[in-house]
Protein backbone atom coordinates (compact mmCIF):
# COMPACT_ATOMS: atom_id res chain seq x y z
CA UNK A 1 0.00 0.00 0.00
CA UNK A 2 1.57 3.47 -0.86
CA UNK A 3 2.41 5.68 2.37
CA UNK A 4 0.04 8.73 1.48
CA UNK A 5 -3.19 6.47 1.07
CA UNK A 6 -2.62 4.71 4.76
CA UNK A 7 -1.98 7.87 6.22
CA UNK A 8 -5.48 9.45 4.72
CA UNK A 9 -6.98 6.05 5.59
CA UNK A 10 -6.01 6.64 8.99
CA UNK A 11 -7.36 10.32 9.15
CA UNK A 12 -10.69 9.29 7.96
CA UNK A 13 -11.14 6.56 10.26
CA UNK A 14 -10.25 8.44 12.99
CA UNK A 15 -13.35 9.30 15.32
CA UNK A 16 -13.73 12.41 17.54
CA UNK A 17 -13.88 12.18 21.14
CA UNK A 18 -17.20 14.02 22.30
CA UNK A 19 -16.37 16.18 25.13
CA UNK A 20 -18.90 14.63 27.42
CA UNK A 21 -16.97 10.98 27.07
CA UNK A 22 -13.46 12.58 27.90
CA UNK A 23 -14.79 14.39 30.60
CA UNK A 24 -15.90 11.09 32.14
CA UNK A 25 -12.14 9.85 32.20
CA UNK A 26 -10.36 12.35 33.84
CA UNK A 27 -8.03 11.73 36.38
CA UNK A 28 -7.96 13.23 39.86
CA UNK A 29 -5.85 16.31 41.02
CA UNK A 30 -5.45 14.66 44.57
CA UNK A 31 -4.85 10.75 45.15
CA UNK A 32 -7.55 8.83 47.21
CA UNK A 33 -5.14 7.35 49.73
CA UNK A 34 -3.05 10.27 50.75
CA UNK A 35 -3.38 13.66 51.03
CA UNK A 36 -1.69 16.42 49.38
CA UNK A 37 -0.95 18.28 52.77
CA UNK A 38 0.76 15.56 53.84
CA UNK A 39 2.98 15.93 50.96
CA UNK A 40 6.80 17.32 50.92
CA UNK A 41 7.36 20.33 49.02
CA UNK A 42 10.92 19.29 47.94
CA UNK A 43 12.98 16.14 46.46
CA UNK A 44 14.33 14.23 49.65
CA UNK A 45 18.17 13.65 49.82
CA UNK A 46 18.93 10.89 51.91
CA UNK A 47 21.65 10.22 53.71
CA UNK A 48 22.89 6.46 55.11
CA UNK A 49 22.56 6.10 59.09
CA UNK A 50 22.39 3.35 61.66
CA UNK A 51 18.96 2.57 63.48
CA UNK A 52 18.90 1.43 66.70
CA UNK A 53 15.86 -0.19 68.14
CA UNK A 54 16.47 -1.66 71.14
CA UNK A 55 19.78 -2.93 73.35
CA UNK A 56 21.08 -5.18 70.69
CA UNK A 57 19.08 -4.51 67.74
CA UNK A 58 20.58 -2.36 65.02
CA UNK A 59 20.06 -1.90 61.10
CA UNK A 60 20.91 0.14 58.39
CA UNK A 61 18.38 3.34 57.60
CA UNK A 62 18.20 6.67 56.17
CA UNK A 63 17.45 10.64 56.76
CA UNK A 64 16.60 13.17 54.72
CA UNK A 65 19.03 15.96 54.91
CA UNK A 66 16.95 18.74 54.44
CA UNK A 67 13.82 18.19 56.56
CA UNK A 68 15.60 14.73 58.75
CA UNK A 69 12.90 12.41 57.96
CA UNK A 70 13.99 9.19 59.31
CA UNK A 71 13.15 6.17 56.69
CA UNK A 72 12.90 2.73 58.44
CA UNK A 73 11.65 1.08 55.17
CA UNK A 74 15.12 1.12 54.19
CA UNK A 75 16.42 -1.10 56.16
CA UNK A 76 14.00 -4.08 54.77
CA UNK A 77 16.18 -3.67 51.82
CA UNK A 78 19.54 -3.95 53.12
CA UNK A 79 19.50 -6.00 56.13
CA UNK A 80 22.34 -7.13 57.11
CA UNK A 81 23.07 -8.53 60.58
CA UNK A 82 26.25 -9.44 60.62
CA UNK A 83 27.15 -5.57 60.10
CA UNK A 84 26.02 -5.13 63.31
CA UNK A 85 27.65 -7.96 65.89
CA UNK A 86 28.35 -6.91 69.19
CA UNK A 87 31.30 -8.75 71.10
CA UNK A 88 30.36 -6.49 74.43
CA UNK A 89 34.17 -5.98 74.88
CA UNK A 90 33.50 -2.30 76.50
CA UNK A 91 33.58 -1.08 80.01
CA UNK A 92 31.51 -0.49 82.18
CA UNK A 93 27.73 0.43 82.02
CA UNK A 94 24.69 -0.41 80.41
CA UNK A 95 24.70 -3.19 77.49
CA UNK A 96 23.12 -0.82 75.43
CA UNK A 97 25.57 1.60 75.80
CA UNK A 98 27.93 -1.01 75.36
CA UNK A 99 26.57 -1.62 72.35
CA UNK A 100 26.13 1.38 70.97
CA UNK A 101 29.47 2.38 71.75
CA UNK A 102 31.04 -0.70 70.02
CA UNK A 103 29.13 0.18 67.03
CA UNK A 104 30.50 4.03 66.84
CA UNK A 105 34.08 2.54 67.11
CA UNK A 106 33.24 0.25 64.24
CA UNK A 107 31.10 2.71 62.13
CA UNK A 108 32.46 6.10 63.27
CA UNK A 109 31.40 8.08 59.85
CA UNK A 110 27.55 6.98 60.28
CA UNK A 111 25.17 8.99 62.85
CA UNK A 112 23.54 6.20 65.10
CA UNK A 113 19.71 7.08 66.10
CA UNK A 114 18.07 5.47 68.61
CA UNK A 115 14.60 5.03 69.05
CA UNK A 116 12.98 7.01 72.06
CA UNK A 117 9.42 7.29 73.20
CA UNK A 118 8.34 6.19 69.82
CA UNK A 119 10.28 9.44 67.91
CA UNK A 120 14.06 9.02 66.41
CA UNK A 121 17.05 10.88 68.62
CA UNK A 122 20.43 11.42 67.22
CA UNK A 123 22.63 9.30 69.98
CA UNK A 124 25.52 10.93 71.02
CA UNK A 125 29.00 9.26 73.08
CA UNK A 126 28.55 10.75 76.72
CA UNK A 127 32.54 10.24 76.13
CA UNK A 128 33.92 11.91 73.41
CA UNK A 129 30.58 14.17 72.66
CA UNK A 130 30.16 12.91 69.31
Amino acid sequence: MIREKTHLYKQARQQKVSDELSARHKKSVTASTSSSKKRSGHKHIYQKIILHYGSSSFCWGRRCEICGRVDSTYKATNERPQDFTVTGKGTGGSWSEICLCEIHEKYPEYTIMTLENAEWKEWTDSKTGQ
